[in-house]
This record gives structure tokens, sequence and C-alpha cells, in this order.
């Protein structure tokens, strides 16, 4: 399927006083929330389905089964699946969030992948422009495999234009990728990641003692059975993506 051209657009909202009153007293009551924020679905490549099952519903009901509050779905390159899962949730209490992975270069690895999630309306139709305004071939076969060779400073630029953010994923996997987060943290501003291995927030502490992050394990579902094996409980201010987004800011400062 063809995706539409590259395209950007600008929404600006008028807030008047007494909705703006009623956001802050919804701040002020910040509740606890369980997430999710890597799970794949069958739109991914290796994606292990059960015969008969529909998929959409079937991860729906196993994540209130785990107890998840919210969960992402970011398929490697993909928004095939999103409108399904969005569907599949509207009378469900469980919050989806739209999203998309990106594998792309940063300083001196290639390996790096983004986790890049939109607002709970979003529709595939607008992931599908922003894949197009990264050069994401439209062929499965192809995309599986594809790597955004775009400065990342183009592609967070892009993705915040189109309502999107990212958090970036497993960087301590390896030691090529766990060598650029010095790279992310100091020069980008993240202060959110979704992290292979617990013990490696000790790294973070050791080497920015005065800066707060959120360091999250998500689960990496690629299977059913995997969705909710590992978890994150966060407070937030805000419920769904509004809320995330709070939590996952950059901070683009010099790090002390």
């Amino acid at each position: 399927m063809a995706r539409a051209k590259k395209e950007r657009s600008e929404i600006t909202l008028e807030i008047d006083q007494p909705l703006a009153s009623k956001v802050e007293k919804t701040r002020s009551r910040a509740k606890n929330y369980v997430l999710d924020l890597r799970v794949y679905s069958p739109a991914s490549n290796g994606y292990i389905s059960l015969d008969g099952l529909d998929a959409a519903p079937a991860i729906v009901r196993l994540a209130k089964v785990k107890g998840l509050d919210v969960i992402a779905i970011t398929d490697l390159f993909s928004a095939d699946f999103i409108d399904r899962m969005v569907s599949a949730s509207k009378d469900s209490p469980l919050t989806v969030i739209p999203g998309v992975g990106l594998r792309c270069r940063v300083g001196n690895c290639d390996d790096i992948v983004m986790s890049c999630l939109f607002p709970e309306n979003t529709k595939a139709e607008h992931i599908n422009r922003f894949l197009n305004a990264m050069d994401v071939p439209s062929q499965a076969e192809s995309r599986h495999r594809h790597l955004v060779t775009k400065p990342l400073r183009e592609i967070l630029e892009t993705l915040d234009a189109f309502g999107g953010i990212a958090i970036p994923s497993r960087l301590d996997k390896t030691p090529n990728r766990k060598a650029e987060i010095r790279n992310l943290v100091e020069n980008y501003g993240f202060r959110a990641f979704d992290l292979a291995y617990g013990d490696s927030a000790e790294y973070f502490k050791k080497s920015w003692p005065k800066l707060q992050f959120h360091l999250f394990s998500f689960s990496d579902a690629n299977a059913l059975a995997q969705i909710g094996s590992r978890t994150a409980r966060v407070k937030l201010n805000l419920p769904g993506f509004e809320g995330i987004r709070e939590i996952v800011a950059r901070k683009e400062q010099p790090a002390s």
C-alpha cells in the first residue's frame, strides 16, 4: 500500500480558563499506572501467532488479565496493526498507545532502536506519513531490514512535528549501543530509556548522579504469552499518552 506524500501540519489549541482549571485539578490527582510500552503484533516479522486466534482482542484481554493499564504497539517500521488494536480496545479500560519502532544510526552505532509513540486517537495513516517522511519503504519485506540514515536531530524534529515522542530501547543490550547512551543523554537530552537489564540502572546513577531518569524494562513481547512479562508501575499526572509524554520529555541542556 503506497503511502501519502510527505506533509506536516500544525494544530493550535486554545484552552479556556475553566478547562485549564480542570487540567490542573487532574494533575493534582496523580495515579499509578502499569505500563508495557514495547509490544509487537502480527505485523512484526517473526511474531509467534496462534492458529485460529484473533490477535487484536486476544492481546487486549491478556493485557487486562496481566493487570496492565496501558500498552504500546511498536512494530518495527510498521503501523499495519494499529487500527485493529485501537478498535479492539475501544470498549475496554485498557489504553492502547499507537506506536512504531525505528532503527537508526547514532554516532558510531547503526543499530539504535527508538520506540516512537503517538496519541491514542492516532490512525495508521498518520504513522505511515511519518514513516514516509523517514524514507521507509512501503514493502514489508524491505522495511524490516531498513535503517533510517537521517541525522537523529532531524528524526526527532520530524517526530515532534507529527505529535510523537521517542524512547530509546535496549541500548544496554550490546556494547556498541551502550557506547551511545552518553551521546543521547548529554547531546540530545534523553532522560527515559527502555533497558534490557535491571542492573544497567547503576550505569546511569554513577555517570549522572545529579540527573533524574525514568528507566523502564518493558516486555519486548513478540508473542501473546510474553505481554506483561516485564512492566513498569509509574505515577502519571495525566492518563495515557499525555502523562507518558511528561515523564519521557527530553531535557536538552548541558549535563552536570
